[in-house]
């Protein structure tokens, strides 16, 4: 994202950079700095947003082509130019329109060391609110191709724009083989010293102890995972200075070097200025060289999108290293750099020089601390932690997305290597894939997922995601679902769309309905498919009638839903039917008579609960399974909302323990898509001619409190109906389909929209005595959180909004003293919110985001006017038990089962259906064991046998006392129930044989072992690793 400079800076920088540069860093004793010459290594670089300000194609055929053309250009002529890329759509995508002369010119720079790749992926990722898997599947594309048209393996990471460092980021780009990393955007109180009215207490212990370089252990479970880090000390733009104003105190001025930008503050070099710009340079050289421990300097020489004119660029710094080059006086030596070349350098010194250490600690909030804010509230009050919520609706296509995309993968790479008889073409399959997986990739952008992009910038982002999804369901899933099943004859008569064909039906009529699960677990779960409302059965894969249930949800129009339980083998695929009966529950088509008696679908009526004013205020209203029970009341202080009051843990004999829920709102004071700023605490959702609906059913049971027209929260509790897992084996002595049922949590379906200036939230309060602490996770690990005054800041806004943090997929909060009773609240979430704990006992998610206030850098408001439904499942009770469930129960959330449709024919008998179409896929021979979760299978290249595999240990050291312990598999052949080691070449696939197993890198790009076809591999707790598979079809 770019930034105005001026903007950026706080106005007594200088003031308070030049005192505390000279006053307590050359007086450290310790400094190796003084009487050496300063090492500049000047960085020349582009940041180039995929999307922010303008549309990602904009930004390419405006300026990203310019870019790359002139520089490109400018290296083929003069060796002595360097230059740094990192944004690799952009560069693969120009690549592809240049002739073959010209590529091997780029080769030939890449060879020689004068374009160099750092980061190496498709985006530069957003860290706050990116999913671990898409995080590696862009990493993925872009070291792919790196690798085959270059054969460059990235090592340095370049994460310089995203709003925050995540430990995620850094423990996979130590997967990746990643020496060391660049980051910048952090608190500005960590980087720089305010002293100067008023002094905030401990800010810039990075200047004072020259800690900008450190070594960063990311990982609290493997704490051999490290990357030496460096901290931008100013920004990522061209060197600048800033100095005060003397005609006007409250402003500061700035020169620099950016000669693209505005010459009257970055003049260019002539021999009339020469002298008075190589002081400026220098002095900006030996005050940053007291920030860092030995004589090199890292400085960046570029912008967004810069370059654009190469030739101005290089050559008016050509004249400033020229001339200061040949001066030794000034003690400073220029040189144009790759990253690589720096920080070899630093490496080299001798003796090695000390650095701090970071261990298991992430750099959010990300504060910036802006002139105007500085001089109105004496202190930054900035806090960056509403991009983690901000446009829900685009996080959560966004999630969705990458989860059929986890789908078609599955589907495409089981479906090339499987030998049923019958030819099929691929290609538009991978075709489809490709698609989705480069808008998976763009989308991790650090303005994209973010919400931080203009309007018509994210509806562009909308419909790159609506045109992936729309590939991958109407072609990808329904075909080779198809293609698995096939039998006698090749199915294609599949779609996703059930609703034209659930529409169109008459008594008689049976749909087919194949579930595909993308987890290797074997899974059983409830369901939900919108229907007419029409007398149904449902029956299984073998054609055994099972109970279901109709349901009207009075907050999603009225529609009606059918609900029932699905069986699915580990990575399979099960089909079930749906048969519209007559009115009085007879089956109407004479082909299938032969079928066993139906069970015909339960129809719940929604009663209407009403508030009577002579209601005892003991009168509880309750749904409820075998495991517990929630019991709601009227909140007689909140305008008789009923309310979620209290749980019963029937497992335990524990009853009313306190629990309620309720929507909340917070008034904007100036909100937008990046920073939280409230003006003050929050106060309850004011429903407005409220209604409440209970249902009762066999399959699940839901309080539906309606607030507004707007706004709704359904609580849904499932009953298991299936008592046993159909797949699991005797000796399956690993499956452990416990941790996995559908009755030990409850679902709150919130629908939400917010009106101007206002944010709401879901505030959990209960009577666990959690300290102010609670949790949230990076997508892999959970991260302890806090809450507590930053910095002194006191402002209420700030209280607040500082204590948010990214909750990617899960949160809690626990009791921290040990009593006979401990309790935990656990939420499980299919998108990134901000969460936080304000108050002991209570766990707040922020919903949904809406504000008038215009921001700065995109020139327009907050303006969401979506109204999504976003989902949570709670976990409620005992912390050992919570904790072993909540990390499959959030693989499964977020990787739901994914259905398609198709209409038998009346004329065919179902019995003959299911001789010619199989009604079960099972590719594996065993489910998993649910500690071990199948990451990644995909078929990268459209050429080669090979599939890349990811394995990874879900469970973190400590988190279960039953399942955080290492993890034998075989890959290739053997048992795995019993992790011996023989030859019968079975394998842990069913239809597939494995002929070569390499272990690589987490981005597949290096190879860590020799090629074998059998191999033990042990994972520890939350352990990734990689594999390349060499596939063939079983005869």
């Amino acid at each position: 994202m770019g930034k105005v400079l001026i903007l950026f800076l706080f106005v007594l920088l200088l003031i308070t950079f030049i005192n505390c540069t000279n006053n307590k860093i050359l007086n450290n004793e310790n400094s190796s700095n003084e009487d050496n010459v300063i090492n500049v290594f000047l960085i020349p670089h582009s940041h180039c947003d995929l999307g922010w300000v303008q549309t990602l194609e904009e930004y390419y055929s405006e300026n990203v082509t310019v870019i790359l053309d002139n520089v490109i250009n400018t290296l083929i002529k003069d060796s002595s130019k360097k230059f740094n890329w990192a944004e690799i759509y952009y560069f693969e995508t120009w690549w592809n329109e240049q002739s073959s002369f010209l590529q091997a010119q780029v080769r030939n720079l890449v060879n020689n060391g004068q374009l160099y790749f750092v980061g190496g992926g498709w985006a530069q990722n957003d860290e706050g609110a990116t999913h671990y898997q898409a995080v590696i599947n862009q990493m993925t594309l872009g070291h792919q191709f790196l690798l085959s048209e270059f054969g460059v393996v990235p090592e340095i990471g370049w994460q310089i724009d995203p709003f925050g460092p995540s430990t995620l980021t850094a423990t996979l780009f130590s997967l990746m083989g990643f020496k060391y990393h660049v980051i910048n955007r952090i608190d500005e109180r960590i980087k720089y010293i305010y002293n100067d009215t008023p002094d905030i207490v401990g800010s810039g212990w990075m200047t004072t102890d020259r800690s900008f370089e450190f070594q960063w252990y990311p990982s609290h479970n493997d704490q051999e995972l490290s990357i030496f880090t460096h901290v931008l000390d100013h920004h990522y733009n061209s060197p600048y200075l800033i100095y005060p104003n003397a005609s006007n105190p409250n402003q500061s001025l700035t020169t620099g070097f950016d000669f693209e930008s505005d010459p009257t503050q970055n003049p260019p070099i002539n021999q009339s200025n020469i002298y008075e710009r190589a002081a400026v340079f220098v002095e900006i050289m030996q005050q940053r060289s007291q920030l860092y421990r030995h004589n090199n300097l890292l400085i960046p020489f570029g912008n967004d999108f810069r370059f654009q004119n190469a030739s101005l660029e290089f050559d008016n710094m050509d004249k400033l290293i020229t001339y200061i080059n040949s001066n030794s006086s000034w003690g400073v030596t220029i040189q144009y750099a790759t990253l690589n070349e720096y920080f070899e350098k630093v490496e080299s010194i001798e003796p090695p020089v000390e650095y701090a250490d970071i261990v298991g600690q992430d750099l959010f909030v990300y504060t910036m601390c802006l002139a105007s804010d500085y001089q109105a509230f004496n202190t930054c009050a900035n806090w960056w932690s509403g991009y983690y919520t901000s446009y829900p609706l685009l996080k959560q296509t966004a999630r969705d997305s990458d989860s059929l995309l986890r789908v078609g993968e599955m589907l495409y790479s089981l479906s090339c290597f499987y030998s049923n008889g019958f030819d099929f073409d691929f290609n538009i399959g991978f075709y489809a894939l490709s698609m989705h997986r480069n808008v998976s990739g763009i989308l991790t952008h650090h303005d994209a997922i973010t919400g931080t992009a203009k309007e018509y910038v994210r509806v562009n982002y909308f419909q790159m995601l609506n045109e992936a999804q729309s590939l991958t369901l109407d072609y990808n899933i329904p075909d080779f679902v198809g293609f698995l099943l096939s039998n006698k004859s090749l199915n294609i008569d599949y779609q996703s769309n059930g609703s034209s064909i659930l529409n169109s039906t008459n008594p008689g009529d049976i749909i087919a309905i194949s579930f595909t699960n993308s987890i290797a677990w074997d899974r059983i779960e409830t369901v939900s498919i919108e229907i007419p409302f029409v007398n149904m059965a449902v029956y299984d894969y073998q054609l055994n009638p099972i109970q279901s249930q109709i349901v009207q949800r009075f907050d999603k129009s009225n529609n009606w839903y059918l609900y029932f339980q699905v069986a699915t083998p580990a990575l399979g695929i099960s089909t079930y039917f749906i048969v519209i009966l007559s009115t009085d529950g007879e089956i109407l088509n004479d082909n299938s008579k032969n079928l066993p008696t139906p069970i015909q679908s339960i129809l719940s009526i929604s009663n209407e609960l009403l508030f009577n004013d002579n209601d005892d205020e003991t009168t509880t209203t309750t749904i409820g399974n075998s495991n517990f029970n929630l019991n709601f009341k009227f909140d007689r202080d909140n305008n008789n909302l009923l309310t979620l009051n209290s749980y019963d843990d029937l497992f335990n004999n524990k009853i009313g323990i306190p629990i309620s829920q309720h929507l909340i709102e917070y008034t904007s004071l100036s909100d937008d898509a990046y920073k939280f700023r409230v003006q003050g605490l929050p106060i309850p959702l004011t429903p407005i001619n409220p209604q409440f609906y209970l249902t009762i059913g066999p399959v699940v049971q839901i309080v539906t409190i309606i607030y507004n027209n707007n706004c709704s929260q359904s609580y849904l509790i499932y009953n298991d109906t299936t008592s046993f897992n159909p797949f699991e084996t005797d000796n399956d002595n690993n499956n452990n389909s416990r941790l996995i049922k559908n009755d030990q949590y409850f679902e709150i379906d919130n629908i939400v929209a917010s009106g101007w200036d206002k944010e709401i939230s879901m505030k959990f309060t209960t009577n666990i005595n959690n300290q102010n602490i609670f949790y949230t996770n990076n997508g892999l690990e959970i991260m302890k959180r806090q809450w507590e005054i930053h910095w002194n800041d006191t402002f209420i806004w700030s209280e607040i909004t500082s204590n948010f943090y990214p909750m990617i997929n899960t949160g809690y909060i626990v009791d921290q003293q040990v009593s006979d009773y401990q309790q935990q609240l656990t939420i499980l979430s299919k998108q990134t919110f901000g969460a936080s704990s304000q108050t002991n006992g209570e766990f707040e998610v922020l919903l949904i985001r809406r504000s008038n206030y215009t921001q700065w850098s995109v020139h327009e408001p907050m303006n969401d006017t979506s109204n999504p439904s976003l989902r949570v499942l709670c976990i409620f009770g005992d912390p050992n038990f919570s904790n072993e469930i909540r990390t499959p129960h959030s693989i499964l959330f977020e990787n739901p089962l994914q259905p398609v449709y198709s209409l038998i024919p009346n004329s065919i008998p179902i019995e003959k259906y299911i001789d010619t179409y199989n009604t079960l896929f099972k590719p594996l021979q065993t489910s998993l064991p649910y500690n071990l979760h199948l990451l990644t299978f995909t078929k990268q290249w459209i050429d080669s046998p090979s599939i890349i595999m990811r394995l990874i240990n879900i469970y973190e050291i400590g988190q279960s006392i039953n399942f955080s312990k290492s993890i034998n598999f075989n890959i290739g052949s053997g048992d795995n129930n019993n992790n011996n080691n023989n030859n019968n070449n079975n394998g842990f696939l069913t239809h597939y044989n494995i002929s070569q197993i390499i272990e690589t890198t987490l981005s597949a790009n290096s190879e860590l072992s020799n090629p074998t076809n059998n191999l033990v591999i042990t994972l520890e707790p939350l352990e990734i690793k990689t594999f390349l598979l060499t596939l063939s079809p079983k005869q």
